[in-house]
């Protein structure tokens, strides 16, 4: 059987060459493009795999900059109409050993973005405006945002931090992970599981949903809310103080129950509690 080898290997060869070049050891930088978005208010940001930094500028233009691998497979384009910033990077390849691609972006406040990914890690840090994120199978991590949150990834993780305004954070295979957020939150998933850390207080509501994965939530211990949980087959473990709770429900108010808490899952299992 081992006669076979050689050949399918040239086979493969003929028939993506591309897919046996070897992966170079530098980045190549690619143009640097600054743009003035005049009116426009919203950036469509492409990026098919690599790695995505969206950050704010600190001026009222538009920047990319970035690395890639295979200068020669990079399609690259930055346009603007009146409405709308289009950025496209693609690099053609998925990640192996090394991300295909490194793109950073700058956004003036209050640039609204939309960033759609196959598989690319998505970062965006310190911006106040709207975020919306739409990934196969790539990362997804915001922090310092303020405005509306809009987050989904199929196959990837999804982290918030630090991060206030109005999210909704949907998922299917990959954990959600929501910290030290202010607002409205929903998150939702199927297999993947949900933890929440921080503080809820007056004017916060959150919502964790996951069929079949589990839950965790740690609340800082001058957290006020109204609490409901509830699980069709999966155990509830309730650690906080004056709630009534059962293997599958946990009710109550914590201190003025002024913020809310709801979590609801299929099977999978549920643990509340305080922490320092």
């Amino acid at each position: 059987m081992n006669r076979w080898i050689s050949p399918l290997l040239i086979l493969a060869c003929l028939v993506s060459a591309s897919a046996c070049r070897p992966t170079p050891e530098h980045y190549t930088e690619f143009e640097t493009r600054v743009v003035d978005p005049m009116d426009a208010r919203s950036a469509r940001i492409q990026v098919d795999h690599g790695e995505v930094v969206i950050l704010e500028a600190e001026d009222s233009r538009v920047r990319v900059e970035g690395q890639v691998l295979f200068e020669d497979e990079l399609e690259y384009s930055v346009s603007s109409t009146e409405k709308q910033v289009s950025i496209k990077v693609f690099a053609h390849r998925q990640s192996s050993s090394k991300a295909p691609l490194h793109v950073m972006i700058r956004l003036p406040r209050p640039m609204q973005a939309r960033v759609e990914t196959e598989s690319a890690s998505v970062l965006a840090q310190g911006i106040q405006g709207d975020v919306e994120v739409v990934s196969t199978s790539g990362d997804i991590t915001l922090e310092q945002i303020t405005g509306r949150m809009t987050l989904q990834s199929n196959r990837g993780n999804i982290i918030i931090r630090e991060s206030s305004g109005t999210i909704s954070v949907v998922g299917n295979y990959g954990g959600l992970k929501i910290q030290n957020v202010h607002g409205e939150t929903a998150a939702s998933t199927i297999m993947g599981n949900v933890v929440f850390d921080g503080l809820i207080a007056t004017g916060d509501t959150i919502r964790l949903e996951t069929d079949h994965g589990g839950v965790s939530v740690n609340l800082s211990a001058d957290s006020a809310l109204t609490l409901h949980v509830s699980s069709t087959s999966g155990d509830v473990t309730c650690m906080l103080p004056d709630v009534v709770s059962s293997t599958r429900t946990c009710d109550g108010k914590i201190h003025s129950g002024d913020g809310n808490l709801s979590v609801r899952t299929v099977s999978g299992a549920v643990t509340l509690q305080l922490i320092p």
